[in-house]
């Protein structure tokens, strides 16, 4: 077998065959000699043995109306082995690959899910995939929007410094105009343009949306226990989604809350 020189040129390529041409020694054709690199046939990977607890889980995964089911466990307890064999054990049980779902918190996370459930089902079963919370929650909100209004663009996803920026735009602007759209309580004008403020009023807002509130909600609840600054602080989160959506932007928390609410009408719809 020929050896490799560093120079050695990639000339053909695909899924199942890699071939490369050695140059060492005579460059014609007939004198090159060629090694074929050929991938093994993937098949499912083995499965795990699991202990009693893990078990219970695998079995309530692969029961037909079961219904969810909370699992508590730390570090090193096999949380992924049992939930790639849960998955395994539903599509055994009969539940297409493509009508599982599932939600983790890291992008390092969804990946390693993605691999396992691929090893561990083989190539007949794809379809079963793995995503973040935010990463599903985005492409469902994208959906929901080419749902009523075909064509129209994907929302860009605002970081939180970005949305810091917003906030602190809106602020500034409650300050230098002359006719704000939102009234402060006087002990707060000297705050506003601070950004520890504008940070304060990010969470305000991102505890609002996380509890379902809409602004007129917060307003009602504000003016129910006569808090004056709350209703404010309803003024500026209702200035602030309209900004959002006339920009066509969108925070994390706003992406969550519309897909929450995406979900259930969708459900409600089918029901």
């Amino acid at each position: 077998m020929g050896r490799l020189s560093r120079g050695s040129p990639l000339v053909a390529c695909s899924r199942r065959r890699v071939q490369f041409l050695a140059t060492a020694g005579r460059r014609s054709s007939a004198d090159t000699p060629v090694i074929t690199l050929v991938a093994p046939d993937r098949v499912a990977g083995p499965r795990i043995t699991p202990d009693a607890e893990q078990q219970r889980a695998v079995d309530h995964a692969a029961t037909p109306g079961a219904g969810p089911l909370l699992i508590l466990a730390g570090p090193g307890t096999g949380k992924t082995a049992t939930l790639v064999e849960a998955v395994a054990a539903r599509i055994e049980a009969g539940t297409p690959a493509d009508r599982i779902l599932v939600l983790t918190f890291s992008r390092k996370a969804a990946q390693e899910l993605r691999d396992r459930i691929a090893t561990r089902l083989g190539p007949d079963q794809l379809g079963a995939t793995a995503w973040t919370f935010h990463a599903f929650c985005f492409a469902l909100v994208g959906d929901a929007t080419q749902d009523f209004e075909w064509g129209a663009p994907r929302r860009t996803l605002l970081t939180n410094p970005e949305q810091d920026a917003v906030i602190r735009e809106l602020l500034q602007g409650h300050v230098e105009d002359d006719a704000p759209t939102v009234q402060w309580p006087k002990q707060w004008q000297a705050a506003l343009t601070t950004a520890g403020f504008a940070a304060e009023i990010r969470t305000v807002f991102q505890r609002a949306r996380t509890l379902g509130l809409e602004p007129h909600e917060l307003m009602a609840i504000a003016q129910q226990q006569g808090r004056d600054a709350w209703v404010s602080v309803a003024d500026a989160l209702s200035e602030y989604l309209d900004v959002l959506d006339h920009k066509n932007e969108i925070d994390y928390t706003e992406m969550v809350t519309r897909a929450v609410i995406f979900a259930q009408s969708s459900r409600g719809q089918a029901d």
